[in-house]
């Protein structure tokens, strides 16, 4: 039966023991002279003493090489999986076929014409030398192949209730522990008990970095070993999500002998599965060696494919039990973080003569990345500032403080509020990365003088506005902090009226959202500043987060929201 060609399908093709040789330019020169096939469970895809002419190439599925004798059963002479080939004998030989070949499973073939093939073979001798390797290694097994057939009918006898119970008891062990290292040493150790299998490797699937990995334990410490996927034999059943249950290691061309030669092991057998969750999903890959008792068995399969569900279980579970753990003790970090910060924030308001302040700042997330401050200047003076870092959560709260101390370190210097911020600027360029960066309103106020001299560093323009109406946006200033070190800021300076209001904000005020995504803008801010101006700096700050929690309507809080009001008394 034909059929359309799926691409994983032409994949599998790919790495065919044969044409795995090749190079990339080189199959797809000749993969168009391969027909593709189907063929349901059972049905005989070659039969004995038939003429052939062409190759098969097994991409889904198992089949059965048997030979039926003048008297006695049917005989098992091999039992391919996908990545093998068959039919070749009567292509380089020119005689009837000498066994019958018949579908094990479901399965997909790509055949090559004998003409194809002998190009092939003439074309590119790496897969004549790979032929002339299997057919070597298969002349070499057969006779093992008749008595593991042999064991595999006596190990199929074993009763479905005695393989229930021992699937129940092993689930029950593997509940055991939510410890990922201990739970991968627990599901080895329980798929090797009902194998009869003597050392593997449980590899878990990471799809981001599309890998295996698994943890080893090297004398008293855990060490974790990848590889990609795709890779070896466990590469290989992760990619396709065949079983592979092979006889012989040594003849078998996927197997890299190396590993035995460094470590003094000697593999014989492997079985290699996926670990399949309920969704059918390939989590992990299964990869055991070495049965006491002779080789594995479909039998054995048929109990690692059970084990599979619950192991994926318990991985799951411990998974989500990781998961939460590292959430608990994360709010516990952030908890203590928020103490810190809180800590760092200006806990009484200045007094001073004529002059009233009132602040504050309402994180997004347990931390926050503004900040505002009031620092005493010689000569009665007070530093004001309110900054914005770029981000949000702990990051940006750990980048705060760093600017919070810098600007109180550039404050007591006793320079310009200009200078102020080109100092800072330089220090953190220096010390940040280049994607953060600082929106920062700095200001000096002289009550001495009733002055307010300020540089804004690319943060919002505060309102100044007299009882007269008159406002004006206080905008000298630069560029945000950090993303050069080399600026010169300017200054400005605006005198404070009796009555005078200064209202300054960070983007989280004016860009509040509600649910419609509709921001508040700061044409809402200038209202509210102006409604309440000959109100109390507190009041004022009250009632613009009363406008911003109206606005949101119940929304979520998406940035910090600070605020700092400066009012020169009537």
């Amino acid at each position: 039966m034909h059929m359309t060609r799926p691409s994983h399908m032409l994949d599998r093709l790919r790495h065919n023991v044969l044409t795995e040789t090749l190079t990339d330019e080189e199959f797809a020169a000749i993969k168009d002279d391969f027909t593709e096939h189907y063929f349901p469970d059972g049905t005989v895809i070659l039969e004995d003493e038939t003429e052939g002419s062409d190759l098969f190439l097994i991409a889904q599925g198992r089949v059965r090489i048997t030979k039926r004798g003048r008297t006695g059963p049917e005989t098992l002479l091999a039992l391919l999986h996908p990545g093998d080939f068959f039919g070749e004998l009567e292509l380089l030989d020119g005689r009837p076929r000498a066994a019958r070949v018949t579908a094990a499973d479901e399965c997909i073939v790509f055949s090559i014409s004998r003409k194809s093939f002998e190009r092939l073979l003439e074309q590119n001798p790496r897969v004549a030398s790979r032929l002339l390797l299997v057919l070597s290694i298969r002349l070499r097994t057969v006779d093992n192949q008749l008595v593991r057939e042999l064991e595999r009918v006596a190990d199929a006898s074993r009763g479905e209730i005695g393989r229930q119970k021992r699937i129940i008891e092993a689930a029950k062990v593997l509940n055991s522990t939510l410890d990922l290292d201990k739970l991968l040493s627990v599901i080895l150790e329980t798929a090797l008990g009902l194998v009869d299998g003597d050392r593997g490797t449980v590899y878990l699937l990471d799809r981001e970095r599309d890998e295996l990995w698994s943890r080893v334990l090297k004398g008293e410490e855990h060490i974790e070993i990848r590889m990609p996927k795709g890779s070896g034999i466990a590469g290989y059943v992760a990619a396709t999500g065949d079983t592979l249950n092979i006889g012989d290691a040594y003849y078998d061309p996927r197997f890299n002998p190396e590993i035995d030669k460094r470590s003094g092991y000697r593999t014989r057998s492997i079985l290699c599965m996926p670990m399949k969750n309920r969704d059918g999903t390939i989590v992990g890959v299964f990869q055991l060696l070495n049965k006491h008792t002779g080789t594995f068995t479909a039998e054995d399969e048929s109990v690692l494919g059970a084990l599979s569900v619950h192991a994926a279980i318990a991985l799951e579970n411990a998974r989500l039990y990781e998961q939460e753990r590292q959430k608990i003790a994360m709010e516990k970090d952030l908890q203590a973080a928020r103490e810190v910060q809180m800590m760092l924030i200006p806990k009484r308001l200045p007094e001073i003569g004529g002059y009233e302040f009132a602040a504050t700042t309402i994180p997004a997330r347990e931390v926050g990345g503004d900040l505002y401050d009031f620092t005493a200047r010689e000569g009665s003076q007070l530093a004001i500032c309110l900054g914005d870092v770029s981000g949000k959560g702990l990051a940006a709260s750990l980048l705060m403080a760093n600017v919070q101390a810098t600007l109180r370190d550039q404050t007591l210097s006793g320079e310009s509020a200009a200078e102020c911020v080109r100092r800072s600027n330089v220090l953190l360029h220096e010390n940040t990365s280049v994607e953060k960066f600082v929106t920062l309103f700095y200001a000096i106020l002289d009550p001495r003088t009733a002055t307010l001299t300020y540089c804004n560093a690319g943060h919002e323009r505060p309102y100044h506005i007299s009882p007269g109406g008159v406002m004006r946006r206080l905008n000298a200033g630069g560029i945000v902090l950090g993303i050069t070190d080399d600026f010169a800021y300017e200054q400005a300076t605006v005198a404070l009226e009796r009555g005078d209001l200064v209202v300054i904000f960070s983007d989280g005020v004016s860009e509040a959202m509600n649910a419609k995504g509709e921001q508040l803008g700061e044409e809402v801010v200038e209202k509210v500043a102006r409604e309440h101006m000959r109100e109390s700096a507190e009041a004022v700050k009250t009632a613009l987060i009363g406008a911003v929690r109206a606005h949101a309507a119940g929304a979520a809080q998406a940035d910090d929201i600070t605020v700092v009001v400066l009012r020169r008394r009537p």
